[in-house]
């Protein structure tokens, strides 16, 4: 029993350190969302300086946010840290033991199914047919671990 107890804690902790790492890429977006839309009027100049400097990285996505546009740049900045900040509370919930963090991981875990799918469906690769496939089994396991009536110590 005391192994189970201890697997299960190892397979809910990577869970959790699988989303803090989606967590930080998803506060990076933001920020960089939140740079084009402030910087707007000279993201052409960023891509094209970044461009001859060899950063292709940043060049590319500066040429990308131009291409977004201010309003949709706002948006993306807003709903990236948004979602960021909620994978961080159910992380640091879950990685504590409470309850209610077990269960916000559930709803983090359940709100990328759809977009996971549809990403998956679309575009032909393993890749995301093996990131859905662990999003379903954590999902699944951060269930049955929420549903439990046994208190973990």
């Amino acid at each position: 029993m005391a192994q189970t107890v201890d697997r299960s804690r190892w397979l809910i902790r990577l869970i959790v350190l699988k989303k803090l790492l989606l967590a930080a890429v998803l506060l990076a977006i933001s920020l960089a969302a939140m740079f084009g839309d402030v910087h707007y009027a000279q993201l052409s100049d960023f891509a094209e300086t970044w461009g001859r400097s060899d950063h292709q990285f940043l060049s590319s996505l500066a040429e990308k946010g131009t291409l977004l546009g201010p309003n949709r740049l706002m948006r993306l900045a807003l709903v990236s840290g948004l979602y960021a900040g909620l994978i961080l509370v159910a992380a640091w919930a879950t990685w504590l033991g409470r309850r209610w963090g077990e269960w916000l991981l559930v709803v983090v875990l359940g709100l990328a199914l759809p977009l996971e799918l549809e990403h998956a469906l679309h575009e032909v690769s393993p890749r995301l047919w093996i990131v859905l496939g662990l999003t379903l089994i954590g999902l699944v396991f951060t269930t049955r671990l929420a549903l439990s009536t046994e208190r973990r110590h």
